[in-house]
């Protein structure tokens, strides 16, 4: 009986552009499924979502490549594939979908061949992904050859329960310690003339540890910032950018960046926070995060949740994180497998 549903089962390499609401509909309900079991407290997806992130990537323009998984006329699944063009080009990022009413069909391996297939056609010699810790998702990749790159943790901030007095008393703190800089706030996209000093800042994220994964540091020239920024609108989020900058130099000295979800109320994502090695030990990661909540406190309102990912390694930013009320949400693996020459 298992072989013959396996054989019901069908890929469909769909135009990520031409994908229609019904489907990205369903799609985002197999995405909720599976989160309902791999990851409770995650934040759900909606068919725009679906389709806003299908149409545009990180790099402003659609998945390299996606596939839908059909038993009948039934989507049970839906994968996806992305290839970085400024810099780890030897690389596939992956995701993959299936309905956890599926599981154990061969569903997963038939999706996960196909985008392999694909990344080796474009002469990537390796693929990445995420998973949760200790879910099937995980041992299905474990058993597809995906060995562990990094241990990464999810962990949010629920600004409701935050106390402000304390979150402002951290950043008092932090001042008193960073005295030789100031913050200055950039809200939207960055202007043309403010992407050469973003790029350093950006740069920066370099030192953050990538433990066993094999990546090679980061490149941002101009046009990737512009493309980042323009994807993060058309994906209807709004960009919140805190920079510390010296006052006696003009040097930029660090960042941080938060994405605030328009199509999803109340829902936000910490993206990179980064402070540059001559102006370390300024407790300037602290004194930004800790502003960043008490501007959105004035700004966004609304907000019930913002989420993070930390390398378990990461122990400086982590401790900032929890000293601003931020809780272990679920805990991660970032995975690599290779691919054959």
């Amino acid at each position: 009986m298992a072989a013959v549903s396996v054989q019901r089962v069908r890929m469909e390499r769909v135009d990520p552009l031409a994908l229609d609401n019904e489907t990205a509909e369903r799609l985002a309900a197999n995405a909720n499924a599976l989160m309902a079991a791999d990851n409770p407290r995650g934040t759900p997806a909606t068919a725009a979502t679906i389709t806003v992130h299908a149409r545009y990537s990180t790099e402003n323009r659609p998945y390299d490549g996606m596939w839908l998984a059909r038993d009948r006329d039934d989507v049970i699944g839906h994968s996806s594939l992305e290839l970085s063009t400024w810099s780890n080009t030897h690389m596939g990022m992956v995701f993959c979908v299936v309905h956890p009413a599926h599981r154990g069909r061969g569903v997963g391996r038939q999706l996960l061949d196909v985008q392999a297939a694909a990344a080796s056609d474009a002469d990537r010699s390796m693929l990445m992904t995420f998973a949760m810790r200790d879910t099937p998702t995980e041992r299905f990749l474990a058993a597809n050859g995906f060995e562990v790159g990094q241990l990464n943790t999810q962990r949010r901030i629920e600004p409701p329960r935050l106390d402000y007095a304390a979150i402002e008393a951290l950043a008092g703190e932090a001042a008193a310690v960073a005295t030789d800089y100031e913050l200055v706030r950039l809200d939207g996209p960055a202007p043309e003339e403010w992407l050469p000093e973003l790029r350093t800042l950006t740069e920066a994220i370099n030192d953050a540890p990538l433990d066993d994964a094999d990546l090679e540091p980061d490149v941002f020239p101009l046009e990737r910032l512009r493309a980042y920024d323009d994807a993060l609108a058309a994906r209807g989020q709004h960009v919140y950018r805190l920079m510390a900058r010296h006052r006696t130099t003009g040097d930029w000295a660090g960042r941080t960046t938060l994405c605030v979800d328009k199509l999803r109320p109340g829902v936000a994502f910490q993206e990179d926070t980064s402070v540059l090695r001559a102006h370390r030990g300024n407790r300037l990661g602290l004194l930004l995060k800790a502003t960043m909540l008490l501007w959105m406190q004035e700004q966004e309102p609304g907000l019930t949740s913002i989420d993070t990912w930390n390398a378990d390694t990461n122990s400086h930013m982590i401790a900032v994180n929890e000293r601003l009320g931020a809780f272990v949400l679920n805990r991660g693996y970032l995975l690599q497998r290779r691919l054959p020459a």
